[in-house]
């Protein structure tokens, strides 16, 4: 058991997603993001405050459009608000025909001290992205800029993604089984709780390996 002492953020960093989700599921919280894959094998367990950011979809609108490749209008907005300690979370509705992070938006986030990224939607450059260390969840990969596509919506308001509320300094924790959010009014409730929960797993992990599990009722 980690000492109390220790912030909510860091608490919850030393437990999977999945045993979140578990203490999430006990209190009826909503909290498991769907759909969200992590862009590269090892990537580790990350977590961080909610930077909530949602573009709305809107062909060849002028004020998103830049020449050429670098990072377009709505995105640049992003990159002037996040600051270290921050995990980005996009709603790009689940867009999948145009991506609105990728390679240098990652190295200005890692250059910041930013987490890492979730987006409702796809990335591009994933092999800048991977060669940088940066970590990125995504629903998938698309070449294309997103610029023609979107405009920019929201951030720092609370957004939906898949039925999951996440506001803003919500804690974010992501890691190769996916990625869930913590509602930061309830997050010393849901870290004692996951706290119980991994205590329980590693006796029941002992159990399995003496081959002595009796009864998956009596942890």
């Amino acid at each position: 058991r980690m000492e109390h002492g220790l912030s909510i953020a860091t608490r919850l960093a030393a437990h999977p997603t999945s045993a979140i989700s578990d203490a999430l599921d006990e209190l009826r919280i909503a909290g498991a993001l769907s759909g969200i894959a992590a862009q590269r094998t090892g990537i580790g367990r990350v977590c961080g405050r909610a930077l909530p950011v949602r573009f709305v979809r809107r062909a060849n609108d002028p004020d998103a459009y830049r020449f050429g490749g670098g990072v377009g209008k709505p995105l640049e907005i992003v990159l002037q608000t996040m600051r270290a300690g921050d995990f980005v979370v996009m709603d790009l509705d689940g867009a999948t025909n145009a991506s609105a992070w990728g390679g240098l938006a990652s190295r200005l986030a890692q250059r910041r001290g930013v987490r890492g990224t979730i987006l409702w939607g796809t990335c591009r450059d994933l092999e800048e992205i991977r060669a940088v260390g940066y970590p990125v969840w995504a629903v998938g990969v698309c070449p294309r800029r997103s610029r023609n596509e979107f405009a920019f919506g929201s951030i720092n308001q609370a957004i939906t993604i898949g039925g999951i509320v996440i506001g803003p300094g919500d804690y974010v924790v992501a890691d190769e089984s996916g990625a869930v959010c913590v509602p930061h009014a309830r997050g010393e409730e849901i870290v004692a709780l996951v706290e119980r929960i991994e205590a329980q797993e590693r006796v029941l992990e002992q159990q399995v390996r003496d081959d002595a599990v009796s009864s998956w009722d009596e942890v």
